[in-house]
């Protein structure tokens, strides 16, 4: 009879802890989803298909920076395709690509500015990567009209402010 009533509580406690464990994980998947939403208002996630124009780059996420300083940058790179993808699904919020690459106006802005390509030093291997043409190159930098991210709007506004355009490319 013990034995019965031992089985019966040990049962209890088990449907108790299920339930427990099931409201928390519920919780902690709310609260990861409230974390994510978070983290992507407060950033702006920049995709490159040529990485060699990062820091060419930098004099325009510098000056985005002092302007919004809660923003955070995240920066990937990928293969033209693959940022447009992302930018249709609203993976990414801007793409950098190269110029000749032709973009669907309908749904994307775009505007055309000139870098430099510079070296990249992998840290791995200790050594630099040059790039064979260090010549200005133009790319497109584009990014949805219907993007509702503040920090897509001002970023946009950022580059197509004339005098900051004008500075930036002359000076890189």
């Amino acid at each position: 009879m013990i034995e019965l009533l031992l089985a019966c509580v040990v049962a209890a406690i088990i449907v108790f802890g299920y339930f427990i464990m099931k409201k928390l994980d519920d919780f902690l998947a709310d609260n990861g989803r409230f974390i994510d939403a978070e983290i992507a208002e407060n950033s702006l996630i920049i995709a490159f298909d040529n990485p060699m124009i990062m820091d060419s780059m930098m004099p325009l996420f510098e000056t985005f920076s002092k302007t919004t300083p809660n923003c955070r940058f995240r920066f990937l790179f990928g293969n033209t395709e693959e940022i447009y993808d992302k930018l249709n699904k609203n993976r990414i919020d801007i793409g950098l690509i190269e110029n000749t690459a032709p973009v669907n106006e309908n749904t994307c802005s775009c505007l055309i500015i000139s870098v430099k390509q510079n070296s990249i030093f992998c840290e791995k291997t200790g050594c630099t990567i040059e790039p064979l043409n260090p010549s200005d190159i133009q790319i497109a930098v584009i990014w949805k009209k219907t993007s509702n991210k503040a920090y897509v709007n001002s970023f946009s506004d950022l580059l197509q402010e004339e005098s900051f355009f004008y500075y930036y490319t002359l000076n890189i």
